[in-house]
């Protein structure tokens, strides 16, 4: 079985743009995979369109082969939206070939090891804050944060993750300085930006109760400074982890090392390489992968390293539902998981876009049995919904 074309469609996903990769054989299998150019890295398809030419007649099931050669070939600018690109055409390739054998696509990465997946609600209540058009109810203050807190003990879930938002100042409004939002490039963490996490931190305790798990992710939006600022005005509070984004693992480390929670990151690192300083200077309880940029088979010889470092990982998730379903498979096949994100509010036109939405039971995501990733993306929705020009971080205003 071998690659006769490569083809990628976007459609409209509200705030952002979805991207899909299309892999065509000469049989009648269709190879997908889900990437993203909204989170800082424009020009993933691009760059897909070239690296894809080479894989013209070849055969589909040497995904490793195509692996290699396409890091060889990009030596001298690895990593980013060139690694992204790679990782797309991975994942393709793996959706085809588990397809050609009739298995799901955990069968090539060893096989489960459990059935359902621990999830946790992230972006919560973020996205009706931000982005309340397409995805009501808008949350404006407290008194929301705390309605949606208890909405996720409603809907059965075990675990939320949430951002930093300011609420003293009139509607509530995202503070992410760290992507420009507002534009702050010097990182520093005030007594408001403190007030306000706490506050915003103890609304989703009082609605969510006390046996909820609640994650806040801090992203890039302060310095070492500032992340402890933050800790330490929360080391009071019950929380499950605080996701910290650090490009120096040293630093991460001497944080992590004065934190009283345990500190997940790496969701932006690329390859076995990249995560080695941050394991070698036990920079972090766990380690956050990303395998729609790495593919999942990468993914899964980083976990292994992870594991043999005692160190459990975390699928980074904030995608379309192709991109949970990849994720759900990773998640089945490594052993040392510890629990998986996703979103809970989708768009009103989600369950348009693919064959089978992912399902959700007490708390946990149902491992698909169906061939390959188990849902495909419904090429006719998808040019229903034409994209925005620009989507993601590059058009993010506050409102």
């Amino acid at each position: 079985m071998k690659v006769t074309a490569l083809e990628t469609l976007i459609c409209d996903a509200g705030w952002r743009n979805y991207y899909f990769l299309k892999l065509t054989t000469d049989t009648d299998i269709v190879g997908w995979s889900e990437f993203d150019e909204g989170f800082g890295s424009p020009g993933v398809a691009t760059i897909i369109s070239q690296l894809g030419n080479r894989l013209i007649g070849k055969s589909v099931m040497e995904h490793e082969r195509f692996f290699a050669e396409a890091a060889c070939l990009t030596r001298p600018a690895a990593g980013s939206v060139i690694a992204e690109s790679i990782g797309a055409i991975e994942n393709a390739l793996l959706d085809a070939k588990a397809k050609a054998l009739n298995v799901p696509c955990y069968q090539l990465l060893g096989g489960k090891v459990r059935d359902r997946v621990r999830v946790y609600w992230s972006h919560c209540p973020t996205w009706r804050i931000n982005h309340s058009k397409y995805f009501p109810p808008a949350v404006t203050d407290l008194d929301g944060v705390k309605r949606t807190g208890a909405e996720a003990r409603e809907r059965g879930l075990t675990a939320l993750k949430t951002n930093i938002f300011i609420h003293d100042e009139g509607p509530a409004y995202a503070w992410r300085p760290g992507f420009a939002v507002p534009f702050y490039p010097e990182l520093n963490v005030d007594r408001k930006v403190i007030r306000n996490v706490r506050a915003h931190l103890e609304a989703l305790r009082d609605g969510a109760g006390p046996d909820m798990d609640i994650l806040i992710d801090l992203n890039f939006n302060a310095k070492p400074e500032g992340f402890l600022k933050i800790l330490r005005a929360i080391a009071d509070l019950d929380i499950f982890w605080v996701e910290i984004d650090s490009y120096q693992p040293k630093a991460l480390a001497y944080v992590r090392s004065h934190s009283p929670h345990p500190i997940s990151s790496c969701e932006t690192l690329f390859g076995i390489r990249e995560f080695m300083p941050y394991i070698t200077e036990q920079a972090m309880d766990v380690a956050i992968v990303d395998a729609v940029w790495n593919g999942v088979w990468q993914s899964m010889k980083i976990a292994a390293v992870l594991d043999a470092h005692d160190v459990n990982m975390a699928p980074h998730n904030f995608y379309g539902d192709l991109c949970t379903m990849m994720n759900s498979h990773l998640a089945a096949a490594v052993p040392n998981l510890r629990i998986m994100e996703t979103d809970i509010d989708r768009l009103p036109w989600e369950d348009e876009l693919f064959t089978h939405a992912p399902e959700y039971k007490d708390g946990h995501l149902v491992v698909p049995d169906r061939p390959g990733w188990g849902t495909d993306p419904v090429e006719e929705a998808i040019r229903a919904h034409p994209p925005k020009i620009a989507g993601g971080l590059l058009q993010y205003k506050r409102a």
